[in-house]
């Protein structure tokens, strides 16, 4: 092997040492300064596989390359020889690193050995908080209720301010704020939802037998309602009671619902203390509303499901829309395709559960054609980067608009913060999937014997 290398390359220019070294101690030279960061972080091998699945990848960095620089911060902290380059790198972190990671988890996806450095962004920003944000962050999900009013009470008023400026003069006059406030005040766009809405029980009542299910609305459904733009302008509530009562569904509500969370948004901002009082508090409500887990729960957002899943008793049975829908209500409903094209996106929840085949089937179910952009990945709101830090958002979703055909009038997709991203730099409307199966379905009469067999094989 030596003469033949040395026949074809005898200035041994191609691959110097790779493959043919006479170093016998070659395995102990030049070996790639790896110092411990964090036990969620010290297995990485720095092979980039997770690199396409972050949507800052075009904007400052992708979870390999935040390793890199935890590790480094962590050598130099151990080490103490160059403190003026360690805190530029600690300063430079806080932007490049920290505030424009959205903590999706997708990296994770395709990492080899499903590092989620997200969650390391989570800690870091837990360990950043001080007493005195932690007891704000406490007194927001104690006063939960109070709170999402005030954020209804906002929305509507900017909504009042559009619709009385017009759209130009709001985009200038809301620019100018946010110049002013130093990027403080939340971005405004055409496309900022108006306030959302609490659904209301069913006080109907029918003799037949109905088979059960909780549904949950998500704070965010709660909070944010459709845009001005958008073509359906029922809250998200109303489309998911009339899908469930055209399915022959008979809903409960949980009790106390303006007050109850997953606790998502405070656990991805690194408040873990009132994310897990907020999950417990949801949890108590559930177990009682579904008779300890006997009936089913919905959720109306699928990041909150995610969740859910996650911290909730096992005894759950918890859903998201399109998984509910496809695996209870398609056989419950008469679908008819409608003659169009639309767009999907696959939220980063979703797609960890593995629901991407049954988004699409769903939406196959009710139009004759779908667009799924393979170039899009996570939209970059994550809940609420898109207001605080929309850069990443325009970065994640700069491929989207390109993406879709002239014909695609309208998207779909189960997270209102997502949808929001999705309608500003798609150019068309997105809202929930919900809307489009309760705009394309008609109730299917089901005799005795299939309504038994339906709920012996979904769930009871």
């Amino acid at each position: 092997m030596k003469c033949i290398k040395q026949a074809f390359d005898p200035h041994n220019l191609i691959n110097p040492g790779v493959l043919i070294n006479d170093n016998p101690a070659v395995y102990l030279e030049n070996l790639k300064h790896m110092p411990p960061a964090h036990e969620k972080i010290d297995k990485c091998i720095e092979c980039g596989f997770c690199e396409i699945m972050c949507p800052s990848k075009h904007l400052t960095s992708t979870p390999r390359q935040r390793i890199t620089a935890q590790r480094q911060i962590a050598g130099l902290r151990h080490s103490g020889a160059d403190t003026s380059q360690l805190k530029r790198l600690e300063q430079d972190y806080d932007y490049w690193g920290e505030n424009t990671c959205a903590t999706d988890g997708l990296c994770a996806t395709t990492c080899p050995v499903a590092i989620n450095t997200g969650d390391y962004t989570k800690l870091l920003r837990n360990q950043k908080h001080g007493t005195q944000a932690n007891a704000v962050a406490n007194y927001v999900g104690r006063h939960f209720a109070g709170t999402t009013a005030l954020i209804r009470s906002g929305l509507s008023l900017a909504d009042l301010l559009h619709r009385t400026l017009g759209t130009s003069v709001m985009l200038r006059v809301t620019g100018t704020a946010r110049e002013l406030s130093g990027q403080r005040i939340p971005l405004w766009t055409p496309w900022m939802p108006q306030r959302g809405t609490r659904p209301c029980p069913s006080h109907q009542h029918t003799a037949a037998k109905k088979p059960k299910v909780v549904y949950f609305p998500s704070c965010s459904s709660r909070t944010m309602g459709p845009a001005q733009g958008d073509p359906d302008q029922r809250a998200l509530n109303q489309a998911v009671l009339s899908l469930l009562e055209k399915a022959g569904f008979e809903v409960i509500l949980p009790a106390d619902m303006d007050s109850l969370c997953c606790g998502m948004a405070f656990d991805s901002k690194g408040f873990f203390e009132a994310a897990e009082t907020k999950s417990r508090e949801l949890e108590k409500a559930l177990l009682v509303s579904s008779n300890n887990g006997q009936y089913p729960v919905l959720c109306d957002t699928s990041p909150c499901l995610f969740r859910m899943r996650q911290t909730l008793d096992k005894k759950l049975k918890l859903y998201e829309p399109v998984e509910f829908i496809h695996d209870f209500l398609m056989q419950r409903l008469i679908f008819t395709k409608a003659p169009e094209t639309v767009a999907i996106h696959v939220t980063c929840s979703s797609t960890k559960m593995l629901l991407a085949e049954k988004f699409k089937a769903v939406a196959l179910a009710c139009v004759e054609k779908i667009v799924t952009p393979t170039k899009v990945t996570c939209c970059g709101f994550a809940g609420s980067k898109g207001f605080d830090t929309p850069e990443l958002t325009a970065a994640a979703l700069a491929q989207l608009k390109p993406s879709l055909p002239a014909d695609c009038r309208s998207g779909y997709s189960n997270s209102r913060p997502c949808e929001i991203g999705l309608s500003q730099h798609g150019g068309i409307n997105y809202q929930s999937i919900v809307y489009l199966v309760d705009r394309c379905t008609t109730r299917r009469n089901l005799d005795i014997r299939e309504e038994v067999l339906l709920e012996t094989t979904n769930w009871v």
